[in-house]
C-alpha cells in the first residue's frame, strides 16, 4: 500500500510540473512564435497554438507560409491550398482547447492524492486497522 501511494504522489508531482510548463508555454506563445520546418513539414508554437502545416511540392516555402498565417487564433483552423505551383495543408489548434487535456487529469491525481482512506496513515497510507499502539507501525508517526 506504501509503495502505490508514492507512485501516486510521484505521478501528481509531475503532472503539476506539467501543467506548470504548459501553462508558461501557453502566456510565451502569445508573445514568441517559434518555427520548426523540416522537408515538407513545419510545426508552429505560437499566436495562442499549435499548427502543423504540410507542403506537397515545394520544400522552401514552408516557414514563409507559416509566418503568413491568418493572426485569428481563437478558433481551431483547417485550411487546404491547392494550385499550380503550390499545394499545402495547414491545421491550427488554440491552446484553449488543450487545457482540458491536461488540467482535468491533474485535478483528478491530485484530488486523488489528498484523500487518505479512512482507516490507513496520513503519512504514508498503511492500512491501521487493529493498530492499538497509537502510532503507524510503517513510519512511526503518531495516530
Amino acid at each position: 500500500m506504501a509503495l502505490r501511494f508514492r507512485l501516486l504522489r510521484r505521478r501528481t508531482i509531475i503532472a503539476l510540473m506539467l501543467s506548470a510548463v504548459f501553462v508558461v508555454v501557453a502566456i510565451m506563445s502569445f508573445k514568441w512564435s517559434i518555427y520548426a520546418a523540416s522537408g515538407h513539414f513545419g510545426i508552429l508554437i505560437g499566436r495562442g497554438g499549435v499548427g502543423c502545416l504540410y507542403t506537397y511540392r515545394s520544400r522552401s516555402s514552408v516557414v514563409l507560409n507559416m509566418k503568413t498565417i491568418d493572426r485569428t487564433f481563437w478558433l481551431p483552423k483547417y485550411h487546404s491550398t491547392k494550385n499550380a505551383s503550390f499545394d499545402s495543408t495547414f491545421v491550427f489548434i488554440p491552446i484553449w482547447c488543450l487545457t482540458p487535456f491536461v488540467f482535468i487529469p491533474t485535478f483528478l491525481l491530485w484530488r486523488k492524492d489528498r484523500r487518505t482512506p479512512e482507516g490507513h496513515c496520513v503519512n504514508c497510507g498503511y492500512n491501521l486497522t487493529g493498530n492499538v499502539s497509537g502510532k503507524c507501525s510503517e513510519c512511526g508517526k503518531a495516530v
